[in-house]
């Protein structure tokens, strides 16, 4: 009797566990992979952003109970403006449950921030990077990381046609309750 329970509890973590990474997105794969892959499930490296657009300058700590997307895009990277449509969609869709998206623009370009946000109509925060690219590893553009409600990088380098998808698997996941 116990050696069908312990076979049957086998059975359910394994297919639980089976289930978990099937609904995980899609990740880029590159260079970087196994440096990115070891900074998953870990506290996300702070913020190095100057020169906010469209918000008030923002960090991980106060942004802990929020989900975070950074994307990282240049103003000279045509994938990446060409994503600003469907990042816009995003924000409006998913604000309301506590999604904030911050466009982390290269340092080449930069210059020209100001007036890419204005043409493409970038309707979330953007910031100049400041050392964030170096401590996220980012190596291509568009580059998507998510970020959990604990502050935790759950995702590094999310395929560009999953980001949805990995926000809608933390929007399913139970926030923390704070003890009063």
């Amino acid at each position: 009797m116990n050696k069908k329970l312990i076979l049957l509890a086998c059975l359910a973590f394994a297919f639980n566990t089976v289930n978990l990474v099937a609904d995980a997105p899609r990740l880029e794969d590159g260079k970087t992979r196994d440096i990115l892959n070891n900074m998953q499930g870990k506290q996300a490296p702070e913020l190095a952003l100057r020169e906010w657009m469209n918000s008030k300058p923002l960090d991980l700590k106060t942004l802990k109970g929020k989900i975070v997307v950074l994307d990282f895009w240049a103003t000279w990277c045509g994938p990446c403006l060409r994503a600003v449509p469907h990042t816009n969609d995003m924000m409006k869709k998913y604000a309301k449950d506590g999604v904030v998206i911050i466009g982390v623009c290269n340092k080449r370009g930069a210059e020209k921030m100001a007036a890419t946000v204005k043409e493409h109509d970038i309707q979330y925060a953007v910031a100049v990077d400041d050392g964030t690219n170096a401590a996220y590893h980012v190596k291509s553009y568009p580059d998507y990381y998510v970020i959990d409600r604990k502050g935790i990088l759950r995702w590094a380098d999310v395929a560009n046609s999953d980001v949805e998808k990995a926000v809608e698997i933390l929007l399913k996941e139970q926030p923390d309750k704070k003890k009063k």
